[in-house]
């Protein structure tokens, strides 16, 4: 009786923790819901357009590379993402003004201590080579900056410093540091040689020893100089391009040195342009004279022009009086003529002695008026006889040529 009692009480409690066959089932398709939806991100990957994604298949480890956009099937493989072009900062400033990465430090040829703030832009490779390079060595894109770019951009410009003094850096040479920068990170750390030099502390004034480092050339060495060791990134197909150079931070001794160079160059300038200003005034005055001397010779000049022109028109103006003078005498003697030989055939027609002294007599007074009014420069205009008596019309006949034109009249 006991034991039946205790096996029914045992009969009805397993009934009450069976589960029906939909219950079941409802849990296990739960159960592949919930690991689906935790491992859908392993189905696959939406490769953006700036990334390279490596993927490694499960079990087989087969691995792809994937450099174009869009959606690729990672069937539950791992993957590894990288940019295709990334900044790398040291110290410098964004577009925002916000400061990334440390400044790395330089040492310069006269053993003065810089800080370089900068950036530059890395470039990867596409091509499934380098990128079985990478992954193997890097296995992503932090270890890729960390490891490759960032140790190597420090050395590039510390092995840099040397080249250059600390102002020289800060004046003359601030661009060769980005070119030399630029040329190191991309075929190699430089070899060079140095030697011993003296100059003068442009602070102190005193003169001290440095060693100078200069390049090797070679003809057939990438642009021109020997390589001490090639380049990593070319190893690995990574371009380094964009270097940027944002300041140079000095220590207080060559920040001094810096200020009294350029205070000692703007003194240079200023005399030199004090004496550049002088030159042109100097200048000026002397294009004045000349100008002022050559306005007074034109001057002289314009007034010669101007006597010259007047002298010639008088002269034009007595030759013209000349001619008119000459003229009113032909005229004159030809009118006399005239009248004369009118008087003759007068005479000759059978005038009588009283007719033809009569005509003398009025052909001599009438040559005698007009000689007495014509203007002609060789004719007298005031005769005075002899005995004191007054002027009349028979004193202006006592010119031989006159009186040689009347008789020759008569003779004809």
């Amino acid at each position: 009786m006991y034991n039946n009692k205790n096996y029914s009480q045992s009969q009805s409690t397993t009934k009450g923790f069976r589960l029906s066959k939909k219950k079941v089932t409802a849990i296990i398709f739960g159960v592949l819901v919930f690991l689906c939806l935790c491992c859908i991100g392993k189905f696959g990957e939406d490769v953006k357009n700036e990334q390279i994604v490596v993927n490694q298949f499960p079990f087989s480890g087969k691995m792809v590379y994937w450099t174009d956009p869009g959606f690729k099937w990672q069937w539950f493989g791992r993957t590894t993402s990288y940019y295709k072009t990334q900044q790398y900062w040291f110290g410098g400033k964004d577009i925002q003004g916000e400061s990334h990465g440390t400044p790395i430090k330089v040492i310069f040829n006269d053993a003065s201590v810089g800080y370089i703030y900068g950036s530059l832009r890395v470039k990867l490779p596409t091509d499934v080579e380098h990128l079985k390079l990478i992954q193997t060595a890097y296995t992503g894109m932090d270890r890729l900056m960390n490891d490759l770019v960032s140790q190597n951009v420090t050395k590039v410009i510390y092995a840099s410093g040397p080249l250059m003094s600390a102002f020289e850096s800060y004046a003359e040479k601030k661009n060769d540091m980005v070119a030399y920068i630029t040329d190191q990170l991309t075929n190699g750390i430089y070899k060079t040689t140095s030697r011993e030099v003296e100059t003068i502390d442009s602070f102190t004034g005193e003169t001290k020893k440095v060693k100078v480092a200069s390049l090797v050339p070679d003809e057939d060495a990438p642009n021109g100089y020997v390589r001490s060791e090639k380049s990593p990134f070319s190893a690995y197909g990574v371009e380094i391009d964009q270097v940027s150079i944002s300041e140079i931070s000095y220590d207080e001794k060559v920040n001094q040195q810096i200020q009294t160079q350029q205070q000692a160059n703007m003194s240079i300038q200023t005399k030199k342009a004090e004496a550049l200003a002088a030159q042109q005034d100097a200048i000026k005055a002397e294009a004045e004279g000349k100008a002022a001397a050559a306005k007074a010779k034109w001057e002289q000049e314009r007034i010669k022009a101007t006597e010259v022109t007047k002298a010639e028109q008088e002269r034009e103006v007595a030759r013209l009086a000349a001619e008119k003078a000459e003229f009113d005498k032909k005229k004159i003697i030809a009118e006399g003529q005239a009248e004369a030989e009118a008087n003759k055939l007068k005479v000759a027609a059978g005038a009588t002695p009283q007719e033809k002294l009569e005509w003398e007599y009025k052909t001599k007074v009438g040559i005698a008026e007009a000689l007495s009014k014509s203007t002609v420069s060789w004719v007298p205009k005031v005769m005075m006889t002899g005995n004191g008596s007054g002027n009349n019309a028979m004193d202006f006949v006592g010119i031989n040529m006159a009186m040689d034109v009347i008789n020759k009249m008569n003779e004809k």
